[in-house]
């Protein structure tokens, strides 16, 4: 079992009711956290969501929806949290929303700046918001990236800018904040088998990839695990900090994954089970 070293605490995760999102809330709400969860286009059912968190013994999250972009439900969703805890201690800065570029043509302006008021501006955003609402920042902050920002993925022009975006904005609030007490640092997971990943990439490749290596694809657990870890208090020392959370297989020659040569195989605890 999760140790509650987050008991007492308050966490939020933004695009958090499917995939990664909703594997960090699971994780949060196993280390004690009372866990609101908020999504904006589409979701799965609050019953649905209810029962995965009642199965792993742990209390449901609360569910709200609410535009990331939009400053006014920004700050009636602080409202909400302060209603029910009355504090934030955590904000995981999740969604993600950019144009799939396909050709030179699809790189404008207006859809930068769309993927930027998504991707990027929600990390300051929630935390000044948090400060308006509830009168002190939170605690701890996580920026979920990618690693958008050093590959170039086909389509993935205006999303890899606002991670990079994301990242440098996360460096700065560290150090402005850090006087505060607050730690911010951003996480890069490794390909994850999402609705999101296969939007971005395909069926086809997600698949290949889980056909060629499948232990290349990581179990959203262990990306969970170490956001929680970054709220211990364990890793204080650690802001300002793009850490890559992918077992490993950012340092694997991509060749490998077409030649089947030196290919790694799975860890002993592949699966997210309980250490």
């Amino acid at each position: 079992m999760t140790p509650a070293i987050l008991a007492g605490s308050t966490a939020l995760v933004t695009g958090g009711t499917r995939g990664l999102g909703r594997a960090i809330g699971l994780e949060m709400a196993r280390a004690g956290a009372a866990v609101f969860l908020t999504h904006r286009w589409g979701s799965a059912s609050e019953a649905e969501i209810a029962a995965q968190f009642a199965a792993a013994g742990v209390a449901a999250p609360q569910v709200v929806e609410c535009d990331v972009s939009d400053r006014k439900a920004v700050l009636e969703l602080m409202a909400t949290i302060k209603r029910h805890t009355g504090r934030l201690d955590v904000v995981v800065s999740n969604v993600a929303f950019a144009k799939i570029v396909k050709e030179v043509s699809d790189l404008k302006k207006s859809a930068l700046d769309l993927s930027l008021g998504y991707s990027a501006w929600p990390l300051v955003d929630h935390v000044q918001a948090a400060r308006e609402v509830l009168g002190r920042y939170p605690r701890y902050v996580i920026a979920i990236s990618s690693d958008g920002p050093d590959v170039c993925h086909p389509g993935y022009d205006l999303a890899g800018a606002s991670k990079a975006v994301l990242e440098t904005l996360c460096r700065y609030l560290a150090l402005r904040l850090r006087p505060d007490g607050v730690r911010v640092n951003a996480v890069r997971p490794g390909l994850l088998d999402t609705a999101s990943s296969r939007a971005t990439a395909g069926d086809a490749a997600i698949d290949a990839v889980k056909e060629r290596a499948p232990s290349a694809v990581q179990d959203p657990r262990g990306v969970a695990r170490a956001c929680v870890a970054l709220c211990s208090g364990l890793m204080d020392s650690v802001t300002g900090q793009v850490l890559v959370v992918d077992e490993g297989w950012s340092l694997v020659d991509p060749l490998a994954l077409v030649t089947g040569a030196a290919l790694p195989g799975p860890f002993p605890d592949e699966g997210g089970g309980d250490r």
